[in-house]
């Protein structure tokens, strides 16, 4: 029984929000949105560069291990 009646209130109780939120966005979610956003670019401009010294490591660690197969090794594991 009890399980019903908290069932009962918290699918009111999301009826009401989402009612009382209407189709508008309050500021602090589009605040919210708009800094995400941001960090997201943020993110993609730093992330790029450095997978790319990570992958120029890897071939520069393959090119001078001149077949030494640990290093191979090791160039396969940053990689």
């Amino acid at each position: 029984m009890n399980k019903k009646i908290i069932f009962i209130f918290l699918l009111i109780s999301t009826l009401l929000l989402s009612f009382s939120f209407g189709a508008t966005e309050a500021k602090l979610v589009k605040t919210l949105n708009s800094g995400l956003t941001n960090i997201k670019s943020w993110i993609i401009k730093l992330s790029t560069p450095a997978a790319a010294v990570a992958i120029g490591t890897g071939v520069l660690m393959k090119k001078f291990s001149f077949g030494d197969e640990e290093r191979i090794v090791t160039r396969k594991e940053i990689n």
